[in-house]
């Protein structure tokens, strides 16, 4: 053991174990650098939320409007549209797939962002209210409503 000379091995500082201790300057930087990459975090999946609720909306309401399009234009001529080739197009199928296909993608998305946030909440991010996500439920619900219009 090297010791100072004239030091006592025996000698404790006086130093209480239990105080908190004081962060210095780098930590309290530290500190806040990681609280606002938290935050840059969670706006960055907001906007990618944002982003599967513009585009599943999008696959919806065209899928809506086509396949009630061509059902009118059915209706109007009292026949069946009839392709190229002489094979029955089913715009219908094809609508009611996008707006399936586009539902289930937001469902997803919101999903898989509550989880995100979730995580994010345990690496110290402040509860908030998240507009996206709500709105998001939103549009699903209406989503499967325009489902249930098609199909029903």
């Amino acid at each position: 053991m090297n010791l100072p000379p004239g030091s006592d091995p025996r000698e404790i500082p006086d130093t209480d174990p239990s105080a908190p201790l004081k962060p210095d300057e780098a930590t309290l930087q530290t500190r806040a650098r990681t609280a606002l990459a938290v935050e840059r975090t969670f706006f960055a999946m907001e906007r990618s939320l944002m982003a599967w609720l513009r585009t599943s909306l999008s696959m919806i309401s065209f899928g809506f409007t086509l396949a009630k399009f061509f059902e009118y234009v059915e209706g109007q001529r009292g026949e069946h549209i009839v392709g190229r080739f002489g094979a029955t197009w089913s715009p219908r199928a094809v609508g009611t797939a996008m707006v399936v296909i586009g539902t289930v993608a937001l469902l997803f998305a919101v999903i898989q962002h509550g989880r995100r946030v979730r995580a994010l909440r345990r690496e110290g991010l402040a509860q908030q209210w998240n507009l996206a996500y709500w709105v998001g439920i939103a549009i699903a619900a209406l989503g499967a409503f325009a489902l249930g219009a098609l199909v029903l």
